[in-house]
């Protein structure tokens, strides 16, 4: 039978705390930067007063609620460790308390885990630079609802296959970290620079001075209407990882005639696309195989011959805090990101040869990577067939 999430769970909204209440002890704030696909991360820890923990009672949350974001990367869940209590929940993270005499818990999470219920999130969310997604939206949304006891199998069932799919991960996580040993080794920390490399500015090294940098269009050059089901595909920020990889697939598109229109926001093969809101700093090297072009909050920045994307993408990403004047905020993105801010950016530049021998290393890393994440699609592909079957 179909149910609504909230005929069996509970469904709440955090609290809009401010950042001059914030703490170093007290009650752990839980906000949108912990709530990841399918998990709950530690991220920079934030606290309000634990003297004020009758005023937010209400906002209390427990080790097993699932917490979902509603802003953003929309429609991502994960459940709340113990090891996270006593925390309070902020804006933009809805909380959904099962009434687990109704349902399993487990079973709840894959069923708001699947992508199913993310691109419902997705589709039925409003804005475009930035979704968001209303709680009274999760609250009625309806689950496919069987006996408890054939919950817990499908869980325990979906449990397993997971598990498989979370080693493969760490097998990924270990070939990044790797890369990112290599890179300080090779370069060392550019704000200490053991290497001696000269200094320069990154406008130094772009393809020519007009088309080094691009910011994306401006929402009256892009407006929702204009979005289509298929054409031209349109970056957005849930494109890019915060690992620095490409995340597929687009979500948005447009139709040639409006590409020919908005042409100068247009992505080649090797730039290098940065996000300029939401998590600020995100950035990927360009792999583009059909034209495509940038969205409003997207910075677009192409290099010439002396400066490889992979070594600058690489660079922003091992050493965050340590390039130029850069600052990270306290969940570790920078804290400011534009034209202005890259073309000024000061860092070591190392010979050309070195680094290639730099991409040489990350190809190699990269392939067997895409080794285990064959394996891992393969995993997928079973884990997702689960899915449909028990879900639809």
């Amino acid at each position: 039978m179909l149910k609504k999430i909230g005929d069996i769970a509970s469904v709440m909204n955090g609290f809009a705390f401010k950042s001059d209440e914030y703490k170093s002890e007290g009650l752990r704030l839980i906000r949108i930067t912990n709530v990841q696909k399918g998990t709950i991360v530690e991220s920079t820890p934030k606290f309000i007063d634990a003297s004020r923990y009758k005023e937010f009672f209400g906002y209390l949350l427990r080790g097993g609620d699932i917490l979902v974001s509603l802003t953003g990367n929309v429609g991502r869940v994960g459940i709340l460790s113990k090891d996270f209590e006593p925390a309070v929940l902020n804006q933009r993270v809805g909380c959904i308390r099962a009434r687990t005499e109704l349902v399993d818990l487990k079973y709840l999470f894959h069923v708001l885990n699947s992508d199913k219920f993310e691109n419902e999130a997705i589709k039925n969310s409003k804005g475009i630079a930035q979704l968001n997604l209303s709680a009274k939206w999760v609250e009625d949304y309806k689950i496919y609802l069987p006996a408890i006891a054939d919950q817990r199998q499908i869980a325990t069932v979906l449990d397993k296959v997971d598990a498989l799919r979370q080693k493969r991960k760490e097998s990924i996580k270990l070939l990044d970290d790797f890369l990112k040993a290599t890179f300080l080794d090779m370069f060392g920390d550019p704000q200490e620079n053991p290497k001696h490399f000269p200094l320069v500015q990154l406008q130094e090294l772009y393809i020519d001075p007009k088309n080094g940098t691009k910011c994306g269009p401006f929402g009256s050059a892009l407006k929702k209407e204009e979005i289509v089901d298929e054409g031209i595909p349109v970056w957005n920020m849930d494109n890019i990882s915060l690992a620095g990889r490409f995340i597929a697939p687009f979500r948005m598109w447009i139709t040639p005639e409006k590409y020919d229109a908005l042409r100068s926001y247009s992505v080649l093969n090797g730039d290098v696309i940065i996000s300029r809101a939401g998590t600020v700093g995100k950035m990927c090297v360009a792999k583009n195989k059909t034209e495509s072009i940038i969205s409003t909050n997207l910075i677009r920045v192409r290099f010439g011959q002396k400066l490889l994307p992979i070594f600058f993408v690489s660079l922003m990403n091992y050493c965050k805090g340590s390039v130029g004047r850069l600052k990270t905020g306290a969940d570790g993105t920078f804290t400011h990101m534009s034209t202005g801010v890259l073309d000024n950016l000061t860092f070591p530049y190392p010979p050309l040869d070195l680094q290639k021998k730099f991409a040489n290393i990350v190809e190699k890393v990269e392939l067997q990577k895409q080794t285990i994440i064959r394996s891992q699609d393969e995993i997928n592909n079973l884990f997702n067939a689960l899915m449909q079957k028990y879900f639809g």
